[in-house]
């Protein structure tokens, strides 16, 4: 739900992790482009800030992207507004093997998806120890969407879900706990 961190802790992940795997990148994916900078992009900032790594990164917002300086990885932003400019999407160095769809609500239709799903290929490097993720956070939604059929209703091997509360959020103020309280 709100309030539950969903967008921090993802962002923290994805710095930690492409330090840590150096062939990894990561392509973040909103509905509309234009809203990235004031979201992921400004949570991932937030997150190299928070694990104090900020003289390994360089960010860009011409093109919107960070990169991880020692190795040349990069964060590619796109919006499903310009989805042909995704369908041959390459990184320089390594492998574009994680996506993160942020507000994966906003994606109503199952095609949009799929067409980013089956973009993201390529052998992984043998010894590199990276696997290809796909992640989408997002508020509850309505149990007619497309979303709960595909990744809900029936187990699946390769899917996880996880459901989160504002009680996991360390970062909300007293005050902010108290109107999640009142809503309840």
């Amino acid at each position: 739900s709100k309030g539950s961190k969903k967008s921090k802790t993802t962002a923290l992940w994805y710095i930690w992790h492409m330090m840590k795997y150096p062939q990894a990148n990561v392509l973040v994916i909103r509905k509309v482009y234009a809203t990235l900078r004031q979201s992921c992009y400004t949570d991932l900032l937030w997150a190299i800030d928070k694990l104090q790594v900020q003289k390994y990164w360089k960010a860009t917002t011409a093109p919107l992207q960070l990169e991880y300086v020692p190795t040349g990885q990069v964060i590619l932003f796109r919006g499903l507004d310009e989805a042909q400019k995704l369908a041959s999407i390459m990184v320089r160095k390594g492998i574009l093997c994680w996506v993160w769809f942020e507000e994966f609500y906003e994606i109503t239709n199952e095609e949009e998806f799929n067409k980013i799903e089956f973009s993201i290929r390529g052998e992984i490097p043998k010894g590199s120890g990276l696997w290809k993720q796909i992640t989408a956070t997002f508020n509850p939604w309505s149990e007619h969407t497309w979303i709960k059929a595909r990744f809900f209703d029936e187990p699946h091997d390769d899917v996880f879900t996880m459901t989160t509360t504002y009680r996991v959020n360390e970062f909300l103020g007293d005050d902010d706990r108290k109107r999640y309280e009142d809503l309840y």
